[in-house]
């Protein structure tokens, strides 16, 4: 056989041609050699059939099929068999593109529709609202001079002020009843049937509450709360001295009481009044 020939046959025919020889080589030794069965191991074929290589790679088996010929045309390793250059494979980034993401929408929030009010229904509700908040007597403490000057005065009206009148009390309790400590012309029974029943006989319409220092003019509460102001400001000098801190506040207030302009006080408090819907 030529050499020309011998390219074109395949490894594996080469392969298996030597075997051939090899065989018959060996097994004329063989024959003569002896072999102790006793102490053959067939442990180690046993292991040799068990063991696995699973990174032996296979395709040396199909280079063995090719002629030589074909190998002679690979040129480099770093050729394929037909002589192209290989790429190199591209891995793809496993990282998701995140323009290509979806945006997750978010469900649109639900309004709860509020009833609107009618203009007439808020403006009656306000109204009575309001209505039942305001009062004479407020109108006229935060409004008006003269209702500051009520407000001071019912602060210290016994100081100018002798309520009630002892001559209209009478002189001794009434029966099965008692004097009531520090309320002159208040008695209380004590016995009887009504026992705990309370008797008042003071006059209610001279007595110093706010409907009836309403109905005296601004001249006559400016006097009776100076008046006030000079015997407390005496009594607190007997108890604690001069130059306290509320002889101060009373030193204070009797300066602004002195500059009040009783005409234009009045006229306030009834532009104040009328404005309220109210009238004293």
């Amino acid at each position: 056989m030529s050499s020309s020939e011998d390219d074109d046959i395949p490894l594996s025919a080469l392969a298996s041609k030597r075997g051939i020889l090899e065989d018959e080589s060996s097994s004329s030794e063989g024959e003569a050699e002896f072999v102790d069965n006793d102490n053959y191991d067939d442990s180690a074929d046993d292991d040799d059939e068990e063991f696995v290589d699973s990174d032996i790679d296979d395709s040396d088996d199909e280079d063995d099929d090719t002629p030589i010929s074909a190998l002679k045309s690979v040129s480099s390793p770093g050729t394929t068999k037909n002589g192209n250059k290989k790429r190199k494979a591209t891995v793809s980034s496993c990282k998701p593109d995140k323009k290509k993401q979806k945006k997750k929408v978010k469900p649109a929030s639900i309004k709860k529709k509020k009833k609107k009010k009618k203009p007439s229904e808020s403006s009656s509700n306000n109204k009575s609202n309001n209505n039942s908040l305001i009062t004479v007597s407020s109108e006229l403490y935060s409004k008006a001079i003269k209702g500051k000057l009520i407000q001071h005065l019912l602060c210290r009206w016994w100081y100018a002020i002798k309520w009630p009148e002892p001559s209209t009390l009478p002189e001794s309790p009434p029966p099965n009843c008692d004097a009531l400590d520090g309320f002159p012309g208040v008695y209380v029974h004590t016995s009887g049937a009504e026992v705990g029943k309370i008797i008042d006989y003071r006059d209610k319409a001279s007595c110093p509450n706010f409907k009836n220092m309403a109905s005296k003019s601004s001249q006559e509460l400016k006097d009776l709360l100076l008046k006030a102001i000079e015997l407390q400001k005496g009594k607190l000098i007997e108890v604690e001295g001069k130059a306290t801190k509320t002889e101060k506040d009373l030193c204070a207030l009797e300066k602004w009481v002195r500059k009040i302009n009783v005409d234009k006080a009045d006229k306030e408090s009834k532009k104040v009044l009328k404005a309220a819907g109210f009238s004293v």
